[in-house]
């Protein structure tokens, strides 16, 4: 027995040896593959790492400086195998988690795969744990949740990036860029106020602060410090372009411009100076110049998206309905890419447009459609949408499709103020006036406080010709909101409505003190007074004024007109009526009105032509006199037949 047990120790202590001597030679050939590998020898190095590997199959650092060599070849898969093997086999080295995570980097910027970019962050963060003071690995941590967009992931990372190096340019660059993201534009301006501290004047740091007050719809600050980007590198045509963007969100279309055509100095043939310029110039309301800047980008891509949506605008700023409906149906016809979730938003957004158009051009059934397809499209629809489709329904005299419609919706998005007063709305075109008003008076009592809801429920009972009910809800809303020209415009057309023109003159001088410039505010008053012959010079001052922000308008055009003709300018007033009622989905009031004008001007035969349409035009809100236009059909009948009697013929 005794001789057993010093049998068994002695080959105990032979297999130690070995050991000992294995892991001697082991890392012989380990120091030599290091060394090989710094020489440049990777196929001799990756040899003795082998040969160390199997002298000691259980040392990780081998398995990690075999993985770091096969990366390098481009060996991926046989480089993840080694990697994972020496995180495994030396789990308290942070070398071996940082290699790891590196081949899993690697492995995702090759194939996009996310999953292993995570996996590599998680190797990241067990380097970091084990060596806190490893600026390199909290830089490739801090960019992996960029990749990763985990945006607050980021932060935290180069947070604990700037304990080491506070200075660190690019990191305050970059976590301005990640608190940006998070919505947080203080922050990110802050880091990026930082960098610039760090390098003054730097064009990146300048950029990124522009970027981050635009975002956040600072646009005086985006200006100032896109500009100071530009006084450096005055040939940054990305900087030009994003300058231009802003200027032009700003309202500042002159300034943007300025800068599209700059850029378009730049490089004659960039779309986005080209689209730049044509956004501008249509603001500007010079449209041919804006179709012109379209044309240009069609004629080097004649399947541009953004251009033809830019002549759709267009058309749409110019109320040309008709041409906005044709060039949506272009948008629509035109041929898919495979991203099927963005494609499925740009058709919603056209489709919600071509609606629109369709509904100006009183084409309310084909504008359902439009709406229809739009919310079948790209997911679940929300509350606005639905109520597009139900609006357009009740113009088209569906009620009953609309009131369905209209509850379904409801279901959804129970608590949508602008949902129950269409229900409201299509039960009171159905004859149920009852029932509408308990929707909106619930409405109402359930927010008593909402202007938005006593909006909604002034609108109803305005369309319903319950004038009084409006009133005292708009003033209610009023007393909530004492300078909201939504409220105060309304309030002073349903005291018109009420002929209490000396009321609602003072309401509409009141929403004037507000916004001077109030396009339907300057009409409407100069209209109502013009109409019952009050001051209709200062009246006619007053719709030109509304013109010259929207020349296009088919009513500020008949106001105008109307005015013109209380002038006795009849001729003049013929031109602005002429134009009005060319315009699409003119009302029954604007036949009236050139009918009258042409008959002042003695041309009988074309005013009984234009009272015969105005009997049969559209006339929403009521507001033609039917049986005045009536008689002056019946008086110009006569008048003409007076004037060419029939031939008798001889006995």
């Amino acid at each position: 027995m005794a001789a057993l047990l010093f049998a068994l120790l002695f080959v105990g202590a032979a297999d130690a040896a070995s050991d000992a001597r294995n892991r001697a030679e082991a890392y012989y050939h380990y120091s030599l593959g290091l060394q090989l590998r710094l020489s440049g020898e990777g196929t001799q190095a990756l040899d003795e790492y082998r040969k160390a590997q199997k002298l000691d199959p259980t040392s990780g650092p081998v398995r990690s400086e075999m993985a770091r060599l096969l990366m390098d070849a481009g060996r991926f898969d046989d480089a993840l195998v080694e990697a994972e093997a020496g995180a495994r086999l030396d789990p308290e080295n942070p070398d071996a988690h940082a290699t790891l995570g590196r081949v899993l980097q690697v492995q995702a910027e090759v194939s996009g795969d996310a999953a292993a970019l995570r996996r590599a962050q998680l190797e990241y963060e067990a380097t970091v744990k084990l060596r806190p003071g490893d600026l390199f690995t909290l830089r490739l941590l801090a960019d992996g949740y960029r990749r990763l967009e985990d945006h607050q992931a980021a932060v935290g990372a180069w947070e604990r990036a700037f304990e080491l190096q506070p200075n660190d340019f690019d990191g305050w660059v970059q976590i301005g860029t990640h608190h940006l993201a998070l919505g947080k534009a203080d922050a990110a301006a802050a880091a990026l106020q930082r960098a610039l501290e760090i390098k003054p004047g730097d064009t990146r740091a300048l950029t990124e602060l522009g970027d981050t007050y635009a975002q956040a719809n600072q646009f005086d600050q985006a200006v100032l410090h896109y500009r100071k980007a530009l006084e450096i590198d005055p040939k940054d045509l990305r900087l030009r372009l994003a300058l231009g963007e802003v200027l032009l969100r700003a309202r500042r279309p002159k300034e943007g411009l300025a800068e599209a055509q700059a850029a378009l100095d730049l490089d004659a043939k960039n779309f986005g100076g080209l689209d730049l310029k044509g956004r501008a110039l249509r603001d500007l309301r010079d449209f041919d110049g804006a179709r012109a800047a379209a044309d240009a980008i069609l004629a080097q891509d004649p399947r541009n998206l953004g251009a033809t949506y830019l002549k759709a605008t267009v058309a749409e700023a110019r109320r040309d309905h008709q041409a906005a409906a044709t060039l949506y149906e272009v948008l629509l016809s035109r041929t898919r890419t495979p991203n099927k979730s963005e494609e499925a938003g740009r058709d919603r957004f056209f489709l919600i447009h071509l609606g629109f158009a369709r509904q100006q051009l009183r084409l309310y059934a084909e504008a359902a459609e439009a709406f229809g397809r739009a919310a079948a499209t790209g997911g679940d629809a929300e509350a606005d949408l639905l109520g597009y489709r139900v609006e357009a329904l009740v113009l088209a005299k569906d009620f009953e499709k609309a009131l369905a419609e209209a509850r379904a919706a409801r279901q959804k998005f129970p608590n949508d103020p602008d949902l129950a007063t269409l229900e409201a709305t299509a039960l009171r075109e159905r004859g149920d006036l009852a029932g509408a008003i308990a929707i909106v008076d619930g409405l109402r009592q359930k927010s008593p406080q909402s202007v938005e809801v006593l909006l909604q429920v002034a609108e109803f009972y305005q369309r319903a010709r319950k004038y009084g009910e409006a009133e005292e809800t708009l003033r209610a809303a009023r007393a909530l909101d004492p300078r909201n020209l939504r409220v105060m415009f309304p309030l002073g057309a349903v005291l018109e409505r009420q002929k209490r023109y000396d009321d609602a003159e003072a309401v509409f001088r009141e929403a004037l003190a507000v916004e001077p410039e109030s396009g339907p505010v300057l009409n409407y008053l100069g209209y109502m007074n013009a109409d019952r012959g009050v001051r209709v010079e200062e009246a006619l001052h007053l719709i030109e004024k509304a013109l010259v922000r929207d020349p296009e308008n088919g009513a500020y055009l008949d106001s105008y007109g109307w005015a013109l003709h209380r002038l006795n300018r009849f001729a003049e007033a013929e031109e602005y009526l002429r134009r009005a009622t060319a315009r699409p989905g003119s009302n029954a009031v604007v036949f009236g009105h050139l009918g009258d004008v042409l008959e002042r001007r003695g041309n009988v035969s074309d005013a009984l032509r234009f009272w015969r349409q105005a009997l049969t035009a559209e006339d929403e809100d009521g507001e033609l006199d039917r049986a005045g236009i009536a008689r002056k059909v019946q008086e110009a009948q006569k008048a003409l037949e007076a004037s060419n009697p029939q031939p008798t013929s001889n006995p």
